[in-house]
């Protein structure tokens, strides 16, 4: 079995790449094979809503690496997306992904065992709903979990400044967090 982790951050050292890390990491105390990918590390642009030739299975005329991705997707046997929230929802770069990837690239997660973790204070619903739009249907969709930076400080006050130095899996109630993604993973 193959997971990949795909962190949708910004900062390839922040928050969100620790989360799925950690996640990853239990899977691979299971012996599961585990690949962390950057979403930072690919061109995406946002659809522009040209002639529709993606839903009559033509080549998309915008060309970045949205098929690249999703290539690389449809290898895994499971997925765990991690994202932060940006003004309350997810950010910009995997929007454009999610826009480019409704058809063909639906398809590439089917039948595949997903989760998401979400880190951020304000906008964990709007983003779940969101992610689940993509990761649940025909796929076997494990859940979502959301880390917050504010509880986490209530929790730790020397956490504090998690949210900007990206120790946030620091906390030890966080860790068990995300853990429980890919305990149930399995």
């Amino acid at each position: 079995m193959k997971v990949f982790g795909l962190s949708c951050s910004a900062r390839r050292l922040g928050n969100t790449a620790a989360a799925v890390s950690t996640a990853l990491n239990h899977l691979k105390k299971k012996n599961v094979e585990t690949e962390l990918i950057y979403l930072i590390d690919y061109d995406i642009k946002p659809c522009k809503n040209c002639n529709m030739e993606c839903y009559y299975d033509k080549e998309c005329p915008t060309p970045d690496d949205s098929k690249k991705l999703a290539n690389l997707l449809e290898k895994c046997d499971g997925l765990i997306v991690g994202s932060p929230l940006y003004n309350g929802t997810i950010p910009a770069l995997l929007a454009a992904f999610l826009e480019r990837n409704p058809y063909p690239y639906d398809e590439i997660l089917k039948g595949k065992v997903t989760a998401a973790i979400i880190i951020g204070s304000m906008g964990e619903t709007t983003a779940a709903s969101i992610l689940t739009s993509w990761l649940a249907p025909n796929k076997y969709f494990v859940g979502w979990i959301d880390i917050d930076p504010r509880a986490t400080t209530a929790r730790n006050p020397k956490l504090k400044d998690s949210w900007l130095k990206g120790n946030i899996t620091r906390d030890e109630y966080n860790q068990k967090k995300s853990g429980r993604v890919s305990r149930k993973s399995l």
